[in-house]
């Protein structure tokens, strides 16, 4: 147990009986008749640590459940050191019946005390057919809301589930349903799918209205519709009034339903050939739609009274940009712009909010906000982070590092180069290896000549992990002398990358080279189930297009496809896009946010994996 959690003098109190209540019996006695905790005298309900005190009255069994109640009184009253020093104990005890009564008790210590990794053990190692049946929908309950702090929407998702296909209702869990529609909408189609797996008549009618909703957002008559043949299905579920309090506001919302879209992008100048990427995914999302808009494009590159005169004139009613960052900083700072816009570069963070100013941007911010969020899922202690010497890599190692000094962790280690040379160093110096050598020629110097000396340099023990920042032959430089590097006793170090490392004309050879290492990546650059059929028409049409460019069509795919979906995703923050460029939301100030996708190489190969 760890005592450091513990209050010293309540842990010294507690050490002789508690350690007396687990002891297992050194020789083989007749079993007590089991002592049901409801036998046990009631007595009235007194602080928790009378409670614990009283137990000493006791032998056995009954010692054991009147430290249940002394447990369940603390937790109830907040004593949560003492809750955790009873139930941790408890934990081994040579009952079965005060083991599984114990296990709800040992997880709402855990939670209380913020042990969270001993909490994720046990809710991963503990069936539930483990608990007694009046504690399991409590269990569920308890798990589901430590994976969704945990921002583990899939695990949050799963357990939510099996406590809707218990309960049947939300009466005993009034936040039930609400929890449950805020993290499976959150999740990516592939998600969806694996929830298919299995899945009961209820659990199936859940994962339906999901994708329904997703399918219809921003076409109302679409959406009530598909609403009322979902109730007609699934006639067991909730009504209409007994619906999540998010998609009932989503049926009453009335979203952007343009006509005229203008659209802003440099058609002249250095880029040009962006601003057609970007072009022709707006187009090619455009033309899936049954109603869509009709899409006026404006060059940029003139002055802001030439672009609203032009808007003016076309009639539109929404704007799609402008890209370029100066651009953006002039029309958006407008007071009399009087378009709901869809910017597509970062907002500045000095700029004033405005209801109908929305920013979409291909941040690679977010990208290390989303590993520094995985890195701290996985406990790690002291990752450090390695980035080319460019404004763009070393933007986000700053990030990172700003990101995980926020969540209460020391800086991390940084460290930039340029050449090879510079990063073959950088690794030396990083794991010793070098100082590890520098050792084994001095003992080698001491010993005799014709003394044969075996040794290998021994790495560093103490990081966790690696977060490279660089591009696809840098890192294909890097992951392979890192594994040479790390000692072959020690554990696999892992090494973690941004899209900025991926690259996909890789071939088998130097896929292999990549072995282990995890990135995040737009859907629509790995290809996912979801984006098949289209990036087949794509390649029909660009058979060699710069993977820059890809990446932009992706951008102008989405751009056309949130602007149904962003006066909901403002009022309903929970909300989520599943589009090419990531799982999409919109934070408070209106500035679109992505969680990419995970992939990694393993066996000389891509692999889609789901982190965490």
């Amino acid at each position: 147990m760890n005592s450091s959690k513990l209050k010293p003098l309540l842990f010294l109190s507690l050490c002789g009986l508690l350690a007396s209540c687990a002891q297992q019996p050194t020789t083989t006695v007749d079993r007590p008749v089991p002592v049901k905790e409801q036998d046990v005298p009631a007595t009235v309900m007194a602080d928790a640590t009378q409670l614990y005190q009283q137990a000493s009255d006791y032998q056995g069994e009954a010692r054991q459940i009147h430290l249940l109640r002394a447990a369940r009184a603390a937790l109830e009253q907040q004593q949560y050191p003492l809750a955790l020093a009873i139930t941790h104990t408890l934990a081994n005890s040579e009952y079965s019946l005060i083991r599984q009564r114990n296990i709800l008790l040992l997880l709402q210590a855990y939670l209380a005390n913020n042990e969270t990794e001993r909490a994720s053990a046990l809710l991963e190692q503990t069936t539930l057919d483990a608990l007694p049946e009046t504690d399991v929908s409590e269990y569920l309950w308890q798990g589901a809301r430590f994976y969704v702090r945990q921002q583990r929407s899939l695990a949050a998702s799963r357990w939510l589930l099996q406590l809707d296909q218990r309960e049947q209702t939300n009466d005993d869990y009034p936040e039930l349903w609400d929890l449950l529609w805020q993290q499976l909408t959150s999740l990516s189609q592939s998600n969806l799918a694996t929830l298919r797996t299995n899945a009961t008549a209820r659990n199936l009618a859940w994962l339906n209205l999901t994708e329904l909703s997703r399918d219809n957002i921003g076409q109302q008559q679409a959406l009530q519709q598909a609403l009322a043949d979902w109730h007609q299905r699934y006639p067991f579920m909730p009504g209409p009034d007994a619906l999540p309090q998010a998609l009932q506001q989503l049926l009453n919302l009335t979203p952007y339903q343009p006509q005229r879209i203008g659209v802003l992008l440099p058609f002249s100048g250095n880029f040009r050939a962006h601003a057609k990427a970007l072009q022709y995914g707006l187009v090619s999302a455009a033309s899936s739609q049954q109603e869509a808009a009709q899409l006026i494009f404006i060059d940029s590159q003139q002055s802001p009274e030439q672009i609203t005169a032009a808007l003016k004139q076309q009639l539109v009613d929404f704007v799609i940009g402008p890209l370029l960052r100066d651009q953006v900083d002039l029309i958006s700072q407008q007071q009399d712009w009087p378009w709901p816009t869809l910017f597509l570069n970062s907002r500045l963070p000095d700029t004033p909010k405005r209801a109908n100013h929305f920013f979409y941007a291909l941040s690679l911010e977010d990208e290390a906000s989303q590993m520094a969020e995985l890195f701290q899922h996985k406990n790690y202690q002291r990752p450090v982070v390695i980035s080319a010497r460019n404004n763009i890599s070393q933007r986000m190692q700053q990030h990172f590092a700003s990101q995980w000094q926020a969540m209460g962790h020391p800086a991390p280690e940084l460290y930039q180069f340029s050449a090879k040379a510079e990063l073959e160093a950088i690794v030396s110096s990083l794991l010793e290896t070098d100082i590890s050598q520098n050792r084994i020629r001095s003992i080698s110097s001491l010993v005799s000549a014709n003394t044969k000396l075996e040794a290998e340099p021994h790495s560093r023990l103490d990081i966790d992990a690696i977060y490279l920042l660089a591009d696809p032959v840098q890192t294909r430089l890097f992951k392979p002398y890192v594994d040479v590097s790390v000692n072959q006793t020690a554990p696999r170090l892992p090494v973690y990358a941004s899209s900025r490392s991926f690259s996909a004309s890789l071939d088998r050879n130097e896929q292999r080279d990549l072995n282990g290492l995890t990135f995040t990546e737009m859907p629509w650059m790995l290809g996912e189930q979801s984006s098949v059929q289209l990036r087949e028409q794509y390649q029909q049409l660009f058979t060699d297009q710069d993977e820059v460019l890809q990446r932009l069509y992706a951008m102008g795919h989405d751009a056309y496809q949130l602007i149904a979906r962003l006066k909901q995703q403002q009022h309903l923050p929970a909300l989520v896009f599943s589009g090419l460029t990531g799982q999409l939301s919109l934070d408070k100030n209106g500035s679109v946010v992505r969680r990419l996708s995970w992939a990694s190489y393993r066996n000389n190969r891509l692999i889609a994996v789901q982190e965490p």
